[in-house]
């Protein structure tokens, strides 16, 4: 049976709509994955590319579309708002994340840009955690919230992401070697 034809059937019987899932969501997941550099964003974005491919399906045959690269399309365009998201997030540094550990405290205008420098260099997924919790002040629990996980999930994934941060800073430092 088509991918067309599923679609259609799945507005009579949701049900069918697990297939189109089966048949896509490893490949979608693969794709997301590498753009976004993210397991969390990736399964984000292809949730919400199955969505919106259910949500305006019906569409599809009206315009005589074939499904695969309609799919591919919606998928595009969510990871797409996915990064942009990112690149309008303001990441301003703050007291908390300079002192994070004692070798990332900012002594001058070079080194704050290198540091903004390193921001950029992380996954997509750490900076806007950092940026939640360190410049934004968010609490473990706000930022569960937010992200619609838990509160324990939330420190952990800040863990994380202080640690890559840390990592990268001592990956690119070119002060103080």
């Amino acid at each position: 049976m088509t991918d067309e034809k599923i679609l259609e059937l799945s507005y009579k019987n949701p049900t069918h709509f697990s297939e189109l899932f089966n048949r896509y969501n490893k490949h979608f997941l693969t794709i997301a994955r590498k753009t976004l550099r993210s397991e969390d964003d990736a399964e984000d974005v292809v949730q919400e590319t199955f969505v919106k491919m259910y949500k305006y399906g019906k569409k599809l045959p009206l315009k005589g579309g074939q499904f695969k690269p309609w799919a591919n399309t919606i998928l595009k365009n969510c990871m797409a708002d996915r990064i942009n998201k990112y690149k309008n997030a303001a990441l301003p540094l703050t007291e908390e994340i300079e002192n994070t550990t004692p070798d990332l405290r900012i002594t001058d205008n070079s080194e704050k840009n290198y540091m903004e420098f390193v921001f950029r260099k992380i996954d997509q997924a750490s900076a806007e955690i950092l940026n939640l919790r360190y410049m934004l002040g968010k609490s473990f629990k706000q930022i569960a919230k937010m992200l619609d996980i838990k509160s324990s999930t939330a420190r952990v994934r800040v863990y994380r992401a202080k640690k890559i941060f840390e990592e990268t800073y001592k990956q690119f430092n070119l002060y103080g070697e």
